[in-house]
């Protein structure tokens, strides 16, 4: 008999242990996060993954925010009021040159490998007497805020044409605000990624340069990242997240049309314009390369005055 209870206590004991690991498995009690990203096609695999339950799998719910650009979410993550941002390369490595207390946890969007899967453009309107990248020189040309990703590509491409980037006067105009600066000459071009970028060429507007793809092949355009401190003191949480986002990362690469409907939930764009886009490429793998290029290139064009350690930058798994 005593035989028999000791058996009958160590399955106890045994479902008990596997409870717990289930619990731990799926990231135990629910956590919410806010996660600050910008209404583009690049944060489609986020949207997704809350769809598809990849982040409700994990124990964490998740709450976005819009901004204009990633250097407008920098502030919100370093004090607090977002536990996640979305943000380009470039603001990410200006932030840490500052030694901003923020880190990469996680792969965002990468650019195609050539024009014809790029999903980026400088924009021209219709009639414009713009025709190659050095008519740019002495004019106005939109990003969605200034001195980060965008401004970086755009010069480097310049510059690859033997066009004066230093002549050229950036403003900044809300991607969803693009094609109408055009339309109403309020800019000469536009630095548009999609589904801007094929709203606009479908309105008439020609593209003269796909920049993200020039840079680099596959060229890592922004990240998710969080603060030191958030990350310090919830790295399990942290560590979810990431699983989520990498399954979501997956996912939205194999599954087109899905990703189409997504993007279309979170921005005013028409079907037609969804249907038609190039979409970006999504991987997990962060191409670090692609990140020290643009660590260079931020030194090379004055928006840093000492370059950030990429091991400091990026979170070590």
């Amino acid at each position: 008999m005593r035989n028999v209870r000791l058996v009958a206590a160590a399955l106890v004991l045994a479902t008990v242990l596997v409870g717990c690991g289930d619990d731990d498995d799926t990231g135990g009690e629910q956590v919410t996060l806010t996660v600050g990203v910008i209404p583009i096609a690049d944060v489609a695999p986020l949207y997704l993954g809350i769809d598809k339950g990849f982040f409700e799998d994990e124990g964490l719910k998740i709450e976005t925010r819009l901004a204009e650009g990633g250097a407008a979410i920098i502030p919100s993550v370093v004090n607090g009021d977002y536990q996640i941002g979305f943000s380009n390369t470039t603001s990410l490595i200006i932030a840490g040159s500052k030694d901003l207390p923020i880190q990469i946890i996680s792969q965002g969007v990468q650019a195609g490998t050539g024009p014809d899967d790029a999903w980026d453009g400088v924009l021209v309107p219709a009639g414009s007497d713009i025709k190659e990248l050095k008519d740019l020189e002495g004019r106005t040309v939109a990003v969605n805020t200034l001195n980060n990703v965008s401004q970086v590509v755009v010069n480097t491409a310049l510059k690859e044409a033997g066009a004066d980037y230093e002549k050229v006067n950036y403003v900044e105009v809300p991607f969803p605000d693009m094609n109408a600066a055009l339309e109403s000459k309020r800019v000469d071009a536009a630095f548009e990624v999609e589904p801007g970028y094929t709203g606009g060429l479908q309105a008439g507007s020609t593209s003269i340069s796909n920049a993200y793809e020039e840079m680099a092949p596959n060229y890592t355009v922004a990240t998710y990242f969080a603060s030191e401190q958030y990350i310090g003191e919830n790295r399990d949480v942290v560590d979810r997240f990431v699983r989520a986002m990498e399954k979501s990362l997956e996912y939205a690469s194999a599954h087109d049309d899905e990703v189409r409907a997504i993007v279309g939930t979170y921005t005013k764009i028409p079907k037609e314009v969804l249907d038609e886009m190039n979409l970006p490429v999504w991987k997990p793998d962060l191409n670090e390369d692609t990140i020290e290029l643009t660590i260079d290139a931020a030194d090379e064009y004055g928006f840093i005055e000492e370059k950030p350690s990429l091991d400091d930058l990026i979170l070590e798994t």
